[in-house]
């Protein structure tokens, strides 16, 4: 009965954690993956499919996004800011299930909202939500 209740606190502990620690920011990424990063879908009651992709490009501030809902498709390459860590993106269901936040984690594992992804009457909109600078702090 122990081990059982170990592993669960084990899995409770994963679903529940923060971005991975910092690494160290790097210009290019040594390989790129060709799997989505991030992924959030939703079908609804029409059968029709919502679905959000990022995708790593070989810069490591970039990000390819993919995005469509029933016939309509689309795609945008995006830079996140360089924060001196690698970025860590994460997409989020926004406001309705049909509605996808794109944002990234911050030094302090704080998400940051970037752009959405949304449908509204129908039709499939990409929307800048707010745009970021970093500064060097003042001496």
């Amino acid at each position: 009965m122990k081990k059982l209740v170990v592993i669960a606190a084990v899995v409770f502990a994963a679903c529940n954690s923060k971005p991975e620690t910092n690494q160290p920011y790097v210009e290019e990424r040594a390989t790129v993956s060709t799997e989505p990063v991030k992924e959030y879908s939703f079908t609804d009651a029409d059968s029709a499919k919502f679905k959000v992709q990022l995708f790593e490009q070989k810069k490591s501030l970039n990000y390819e996004v993919k995005f469509s809902y029933k016939e309509a498709a689309s795609e945008k390459i995006i830079t996140l800011p360089n924060m001196g860590i690698m970025p860590k993106p994460e997409l989020k269901k926004g406001a309705n299930d049909l509605s996808c936040i794109i944002g990234f984690y911050d030094a302090d594992s704080i998400f940051m909202e970037y752009r959405l992804v949304n449908v509204e009457k129908g039709l499939l909109g990409y929307k800048h939500l707010k745009e970021y600078q970093v500064e060097q702090p003042k001496k």
